[in-house]
């Protein structure tokens, strides 16, 4: 094994080669790190020399800054949303007579089929597919969804009126993805005749 002796950096004493090696590593760590702190020091005076890729470091913060305030815009943005038509097409008035029952609560004798045609609120008036279609009032419900076609089947329809009530109404909602939810409170008019 050789001995060798360094008088350069803090004046190490060396033994073997192994830490010559060590040490010139080491050496050149602390060069590097140096020049890498003069560079961050140039930089923020507004010296274009500390670069990246031969762009200034003050212009890549300015656009980092940039991008992270655009990104903040467009998550601030709400979704757009288009409006929708729906229309009772089949059954849109319900009447029965109750007979001799009167005035008294009254459940309608027939089940009845109701249509509804959903399109977008736009001149093209397109059908809208897989919307939601719920019809709810005078003691009863029912729901569907739209076709190919935007026209949606709710059946079983069977109305109840109250004592002494001889007009009532059942509210159309329609929920579609991608559109303002549609409401109409008087779709369907159901009435007692007699």
């Amino acid at each position: 094994m050789t001995q060798i002796v360094i008088l350069s950096h803090k004046n190490f004493i060396v033994k073997n080669l192994e830490s010559y090696i060590y040490i010139i590593i080491y050496i050149k760590y602390v060069i590097k790190s140096r020049e890498v702190k003069n560079m961050r020091k140039r930089c923020f005076r507004g010296n274009n020399e500390g670069d990246v890729l031969g762009i200034p470091m003050y212009l890549i913060i300015i656009m980092i800054v940039a991008v992270a305030v655009i990104a903040a815009v467009v998550v601030m943005i709400p979704k757009g949303t288009r409006a929708m038509n729906a229309q009772v097409t089949t059954n849109a008035l319900l009447a029965e007579d109750p007979g001799d029952d009167g005035g008294g609560e009254f459940t309608f004798g027939d089940s009845y089929t109701i249509w509804v045609k959903v399109t977008t609120n736009d001149p093209r008036a397109d059908p809208i597919q897989g919307a939601t279609v719920t019809l709810v009032g005078a003691g009863d419900a029912g729901h569907g969804k739209t076709l190919d076609n935007g026209s949606a089947k709710i059946t079983g329809i069977r109305p109840t009126l109250d004592a002494n009530i001889n007009e009532a109404y059942m509210t159309l909602t329609v929920k579609a993805a991608g559109y303002d939810d549609f409401v109409d409170d008087t779709a369907v008019t159901i009435m007692r005749l007699g």
